[in-house]
């Protein structure tokens, strides 16, 4: 299927390709096109939309990442300066940010970042969420069903995305499983993990 190809160079590749039952995508940029957008800034406890989007494009601004981009791409169509008026800020890989802004610790990230790992505890009105959409490839669902008809019974979505979005991107394009907000460690341990049950796996 159109997105989708592999071109190899020897024999035992095509072999291990022919005899493997188990394939795994990380989900973004392989069904999806990793080009993610905000759809929606939602504020609460009177806080001002655009300022919450400009707080949020001063931290996303360092850090290499899809979404983080999104969010810088947001404020400057909306063209919101977001200065650096914050220090010590923190690179937290696959999680967030956590920085300081005029004396006050701010963090953006993951629900499991924000209330696990930073232990938040946001009192009631207080919220305020960032929707992030990013585009399910036109051939996706197209591409799961040509590798069930090629014999691969265990089609695998992962991401560190939360529950409900990997689930929603899982139903539209028919995996046989899904495993979200997973980190890369957990990725590879996945892997190891079907190895062992001796299944063959490749890992796109």
């Amino acid at each position: 299927s159109s997105g989708y190809h592999i071109s190899v160079k020897g024999g035992r590749f095509l072999e291990a390709v022919a005899q493997a039952d188990t394939i795994v995508f990380d989900k973004t940029g392989t069904l999806t096109y990793a080009t993610p957008t905000v759809a929606a800034v939602v504020p609460f406890g009177g806080h001002d939309e655009a300022e919450m989007l400009r707080l949020a494009a001063c931290l996303e601004e360092h850090y290499p990442h899809s979404m983080a981009n999104a969010v810088v791409a947001e404020a400057k169509r909306h063209a919101l300066t977001h200065e650096e008026y914050h220090s010590q800020v923190q690179y937290v890989v696959a999680h967030g940010i956590s920085s300081m802004v005029e004396g006050k610790k701010v963090i953006i990230g993951s629900a499991h970042f924000v209330f696990e790992d930073e232990g938040c505890r946001i009192p009631e009105g207080e919220q305020a969420v960032i929707c992030i959409h990013d585009p399910l490839r036109r051939e996706a669902r197209e591409a799961v069903r040509a590798l069930h008809e090629s014999g691969f019974t265990n089609v695998v979505m992962m991401t560190g995305d939360n529950r409900r979005t990997a689930e929603a991107v899982a139903a539209e394009v028919g995996v046989d499983a899904v495993y979200a907000e997973v980190l890369p460690e957990d990725k590879a341990a996945f892997i190891r993990q079907e190895k062992a049950k001796g299944h063959t796996v490749i890992m796109v």
